[in-house]
């Protein structure tokens, strides 16, 4: 009886203990993933055409830098990011500015490239 639950339990106990190694083996997102997002969805104001407020988001060192008011980026911290908080709407004006807002798991994504420190394409 006792080999018969643990064959039936084994499987079970072997899933749950790697259920979550997809996760945490998982590579933070880099400048290529997001440069992606801001590409489609910053740089028609925050371009080369057009850095409203003077942050650009076009390049990688640009992001980084900020605009005219500092960094909206806070390597290992998005929470307090105001790019972030922007895309969340918790400060204003939510961006991106006129337009659909990005959807939680893109923002998500965003968040866990600053949180790993905003690692830059290898």
């Amino acid at each position: 009886m006792r080999l018969v639950c643990a064959l039936l339990i084994w499987p079970i106990m072997s899933f749950a203990a790697h259920a979550g190694d997809d996760q945490s083996e998982a590579s933070p997102p880099d400048w290529s993933t997001v440069g992606v997002i801001f590409s489609e969805h910053c740089t028609m104001c925050h371009g080369p055409q057009g850095a409203a407020r003077g942050l650009r988001l076009d390049n990688y060192a640009d992001a980084v830098a900020g605009g005219d008011n500092g960094p909206v980026l806070l390597g290992g911290n998005a929470k307090s990011s105001e790019l972030i908080r922007r895309l969340q709407g918790i400060s204003t004006p939510r961006m991106p500015f006129l337009s659909y807002p990005l959807s939680d798991e893109t923002i998500e994504l965003i968040a866990r490239w600053i949180d790993a420190g905003m690692p830059d394409a290898e």
